[in-house]
């Protein structure tokens, strides 16, 4: 929604500060209410309230949609703008923009509880016990 002008709901424009955006290069999946067919996009611009997609031919401003962003689930969100095959996004709710580029939580080894390591080899049957120093 870089572009795009904000707007209030009389169409006069805001001097409200925007939250700030992430230049990104991710994929997005759009579905039109009342459709089945999806769309691909780019996702140039991403903040927690909205993106600006690339590949936005046949969109119409107003229009409600399904995205799903980059790793997130879908979520509502509504075509604010349509210009020169670019198109400004604006989500239903928040989402997190970290998580839809697909950051992981890495855990700290101290947050591993011992227990829970892998097994490696046979689970079963008398190969399990093959290398158990028990064995007769």
């Amino acid at each position: 929604m870089t572009d795009g002008p904000d707007r209030t709901s009389e169409g006069e424009h805001t001097t409200s500060q925007r939250e700030p955006r992430q230049s990104v290069f991710l994929s997005t999946t759009l579905e039109r209410f009342g459709s089945a067919a999806r769309t691909k996009h780019r996702v140039r611009d991403l903040s927690p309230q909205g993106m600006r997609i690339d590949l936005a031919d046949g969109l119409q401003a107003g229009a409600t949609v399904l995205v799903a962003v980059g790793q997130l689930e879908a979520v509502g969100a509504t075509i604010v703008w349509v210009k020169d095959g670019s198109a400004g996004v604006k989500f239903a709710k928040p989402i997190d923009p970290d998580q839809a580029r697909g950051k992981a939580a890495v855990r700290r080894k101290a947050d591993i509880v011992p227990n829970q390591q892998k097994q490696r080899g046979a689970t079963a049957g008398w190969v399990a016990d093959l290398n158990s120093p028990y064995r007769k």
